[in-house]
């Protein structure tokens, strides 16, 4: 019967630790051709006269083992300008709500398994995602990390990186000065590490040996002339800007999903594919990082772990990396393992599998 699994039985089942280790299988089964994803697909309303859209997410994917996933998020999106820069804004009835599901199948017997929320599951994710980039990219003695940002997204990129470098000091920098303070004084605490607020940008960037933009800011945000010889970059908020796209001397991408059947040389490289309700695009951003550097440092996961020559080759460089459009397949992973560990420690909310099936041939 299915289980419904809200973020604090998230927070139970699965940490930092747990969730890099299975972005790592799950990228490794990407990889070999063991999972399956398509783009993440958007589906917006036209914008009101304030600019706003309804915008229906779905991601979807099949895991290397039993687990398939679907992922539904309802968002009304729009835009606001906060210290002269425009961010991207969300909600779902009201702000500070939010609504994403996870719907879990086992595709032994195609029946729903849970349903799940997706707030934490999307922060720890992407955290591992950036932690998985420093493990391949990274200097081994990289210490110092500079972020850019003090929101959920921030909190788990530590979490994350911890979990693959050996980090002492962490630099923050957003616009809200409390929001930095608060989380270097939170890390300190958590983590025991040397963290520290700082008043710009650029001071977060210079001397960090990694550098995560984890805000939701549009355009770039990522000041390449303060980066050091070394760095690696991760940016799942804003851009690069023109000078740190020409300074990355390689750029690796965990996957690209793949194209249909029926068009088999279709591929989509953004990480969404959108359709919009009278044609136009709802303006809340949207942002290439991986294509804007140049094509001959790039290198997809799979050619690295082919060939590791083809990742950092000395202390100078700077590398970046990031996801990729393999949304689905990470979901279908971490669904999984939550499912499973759920079903063990008897977690969640048990609901009649006669509430989903039914009798009529649909």
């Amino acid at each position: 019967m299915p289980l419904i699994l809200d973020n604090d039985a998230v927070a139970r089942l699965v940490s930092p630790a747990d969730v890099v280790t299975a972005l790592d299988r799950a990228y490794r089964a990407y990889a070999a051709s063991r999972s399956l994803t398509a783009p993440r697909l958007d589906f917006q309303s036209p914008q009101t006269e304030g600019g706003r859209s309804w915008q229906l997410g779905l991601a979807a994917g099949l895991g290397p083992d039993r687990w398939g996933c679907l992922r539904v998020k309802s968002d009304v999106i729009y835009r606001r300008v906060v210290d002269g820069r425009p961010r991207k804004e969300k909600y779902c009835v009201e702000p500070g709500t939010y609504m994403g599901l996870l719907m879990v199948f086992d595709m032994t017997d195609g029946a729903l398994r849970a349903i799940v929320h997706d707030g934490l599951i999307q922060q720890m994710r992407v955290g591992a995602d950036s932690a998985l980039g420093v493990r391949y990219m990274a200097r081994e003695d990289a210490a110092t990390l500079g972020i850019l940002g003090a929101g959920g997204m921030a909190r788990t990129h530590i979490d994350a990186i911890l979990q693959v470098r050996p980090i002492r000091r962490v630099r923050i920098y957003a616009p809200t000065r409390a929001n930095s303070e608060a989380l270097a004084a939170e890390a300190r605490a958590r983590q025991g590490v040397d963290a520290e607020a700082m008043d710009s940008a650029e001071a977060a960037v210079r001397d960090a040996d990694i550098l995560s933009a984890c805000t939701n800011a549009i355009g770039p945000v990522v000041p390449g002339a303060a980066l050091d010889p070394g760095t690696h970059v991760t940016c799942i908020g804003g851009t690069l800007d023109a000078v740190a796209d020409g300074r990355i001397d390689r750029a690796l991408r965990f996957g690209t999903a793949s194209g249909p059947l029926e068009v088999p040389d279709w591929a989509v490289e953004d990480e969404g594919v959108t359709f919009a309700l009278g044609g136009e695009k709802a303006g809340a951003g949207t942002a290439r990082r991986f294509h804007a550097i140049p094509r001959d440092r790039r290198v997809m996961f799979a050619d690295l772990l082919a060939d590791p020559s083809r990742g950092r080759t000395d202390d100078s460089q700077i590398t970046f990396s990031e996801r990729g459009n393999i949304h689905g397949a990470q979901f279908a992973a971490l669904a999984g393992l939550i499912v499973e560990r759920a079903a063990a420690r008897g977690e969640g909310v048990v609901l009649d599998d006669a509430l989903f099936l039914q009798t009529i041939r649909n």
